[in-house]
């Protein structure tokens, strides 16, 4: 009997998990992936505009390394290293994936000793790292990508099917209900918010809300860099260029434990302050009025399925199913995409060598 594979969640951290595994294993096996919301649901593709339970297609999914504070950082480092090689590799020869380098540069209006000193888990493995200045900001300048999520969230669901990987479109309410589908599977959980066996959430697990203005570009703009402004009283504002005409993003709200996925009118208008004032070649102009203003195409919320003490990659075991995680990534999803899976990789081939001896 194949070896059944059930992988929980249609986000980035599932599609991608999918993807590794059936390219790296060699055993007989099945996989399936089972998903209320993702790229195989059609309504991902009719209702966009208010499909904000699925959060991938509205990621900011571009590259900010940081410092590493404490162990769970330089864990989580290395799993963005793993990423930043492998999008270097599909960028060139995969560049339907939206995959594109361009200049990073972030400015720190109050940055802590870990930036100043570009402490361990900063620079690490990043092309061309180099110090850069503003008045009133410490400023940083490196290689890193950006990509166009619906594109490259399309991009991986090819790939799955062409690979006979099948998924089921359903809403579970406990990882138990596998179980009763399956007679002996191995269940990875990439369910963003962290489902748990009987039911319920993890519980420390908590989401990040997330509000971003998708603008139109005026043509003399660039797109070769992203730029991320870190401010005194804590906000950010940044600018995100979305490959193969998708535009700009120009974000963003970084909300803890709010839930609310309707449009914010004051979180739209704070956007907008921001942006006039860092980013103001975004904005058109009237040709009637001469007035300067953000030709904005979409507003886009998010919940970021963040977690106390970072990305689950545990193993359990509930009657006697082996549960492998990878959920609570928050706003890194795309970051560690990659290097989580291989961990998740690593994390099964270790349960099945157990389950032969």
């Amino acid at each position: 009997m194949p070896l059944q594979i059930v992988i929980v969640g249609a986000g980035i951290l599932g599609l991608t998990t999918a993807l590794t595994l059936s390219e790296k294993l060699t055993d007989e096996h099945e996989i399936y992936v089972i998903a209320e919301y993702g790229p195989h649901d059609p309504r991902l593709n009719t209702t966009m505009s208010n499909f904000h339970e699925y959060t991938s297609p509205w990621a900011g999914a571009h590259f900010r390394p940081f410092p590493s504070a404490n162990e769970q950082d330089k864990k989580e480092m290395k799993m963005t290293r793993d990423t930043l090689r492998y999008f270097t590799e599909l960028a060139a020869s995969h560049p339907e994936s939206s995959i594109k380098f361009v200049d990073g540069i972030e400015y720190l209006q109050n940055a802590n000793d870990l930036y100043k000193t570009v402490s361990y888990g900063y620079s690490e493995g990043i092309n061309n790292f180099a110090k850069t200045g503003q008045e009133g900001f410490v400023g940083f300048k490196y290689d890193t990508w950006v990509l166009n999520p619906i594109l490259y969230l399309q991009f991986i669901y090819r790939k799955l099917v062409v690979s006979d990987v099948m998924f089921i479109h359903k809403k579970l309410n406990s990882l138990r209900e596998i179980s009763t589908m399956f007679k002996s599977p191995v269940i990875i959980n990439c369910s963003g918010m962290g489902l748990q066996y009987n039911g319920g959430y993890d519980t420390q697990c908590f989401p990040i809300r997330g509000q971003t203005l998708l603008v139109k570009p005026p043509r003399s703009f660039k797109l070769d860099t992203t730029i991320t402004y870190q401010l005194e009283d804590g906000s950010w504002v940044f600018i995100i260029a979305r490959p193969f005409n998708g535009g700009v993003i120009l974000g963003g709200t970084k909300q803890l434990n709010d839930t609310y996925l309707g449009v914010r009118e004051e979180d739209t208008r704070h956007l907008l302050n921001l942006g006039r004032r860092y980013f103001p070649d975004l904005q058109k102009s009237d040709v009637l009025t001469g007035k300067s203003y953000f030709d904005i195409e979409r507003i886009n919320v998010g919940l970021r399925p963040a977690r106390v003490g970072g990305l689950n990659t545990s193993v359990e075991f509930h009657d006697g199913h082996p549960v492998i995680n990878n959920y609570g990534a928050g706003g890194m999803g795309y970051e560690l995409s990659y290097g989580a899976s291989l961990q998740v990789y690593k994390n099964l081939v270790s349960v099945l060598n157990k389950s032969k001896l």
